[in-house]
């Protein structure tokens, strides 16, 4: 008896220690999230990237073309019924943003924080970019079962969060708080339907919430090392 009431009392430290180990740490998430995309080497190969989507709206279809290239510039521009209403530049240093309303040009942490989340697959760079990354914990999303990462700029300034798969290791979910001179806003986005180009894992549907409302961006073409140039991503 005295046997049996030893191993009850010893039941929940054992089941806490089978628990910690069965838990991966935030660096074999990310290490098994590179692989199931394609691997370290395949990704590395990558130089720049554009990927074309589309988004049926109220308004009618919006195109939106998205620009990648090594080792931290980007471009996002969004054209509606033949006009470009946004578009989103980032130099490296400085992010300039233009629409209807006017353009501004984000700096600082603002700019540091967009840059970060998107350089080509920003996971692998996160480490040499002083950006911290812990793992909060297992968390369900649209009946997934993932893991949640959160993720910290050196200074502290910003943070925000990934879902991945338990099973498969890819991205099912991001959610983000852009900070600008015009306030803050949060964006939550799902990724779905992963497929090849490339030897390279893709998601093809983005659906996307934030205040402005919801968007489901379908990914109609990846074009992968076609030779773009720093010019395509000026600032000034």
């Amino acid at each position: 008896m005295k046997r049996y009431i030893i191993a009850l009392l010893l039941l929940p430290a054992m089941l806490r220690q089978a628990t910690a180990q069965d838990t991966p740490t935030a660096d074999q998430v990310l290490d098994k999230y590179v692989t199931a995309l394609g691997g370290k080497d395949a990704l590395m190969k990558v130089n720049d990237l554009t990927m074309s989507m589309s988004s049926e709206t109220e308004r009618g279809v919006m195109i939106i073309t998205r620009k990648q290239k090594l080792p931290n510039k980007f471009s996002m521009v969004i054209n509606a019924n033949g006009m470009e209403v946004m578009k989103q530049t980032g130099d490296g240093q400085k992010v300039l943003m233009g629409g209807m309303q006017g353009s501004q040009t984000l700096d600082g942490p603002a700019a540091q924080q967009m840059t970060l989340m998107n350089t080509l697959f920003p996971e692998l760079h996160y480490a040499e970019n002083g950006v911290k990354t812990t793992l909060v914990g297992p968390e369900t999303v649209d009946g997934k079962s993932t893991y949640k990462l959160s993720h910290t700029t050196a200074d502290g300034s910003s943070t925000w969060t990934d879902n991945f798969d338990t099973s498969t290791g890819l991205k099912v979910q991001s959610v983000v708080t852009n900070k600008s001179p015009r306030g803050s806003m949060t964006t939550t986005t799902v990724y779905d339907d992963y497929k090849d180009v490339s030897g390279i894992k893709f998601p093809m549907t983005l659906n996307q919430k934030s205040a402005r409302g919801t968007m489901v961006m379908t990914v109609d073409n990846v074009k992968v090392n076609k030779g773009l140039k720093d010019s395509d991503f000026k600032t000034e």
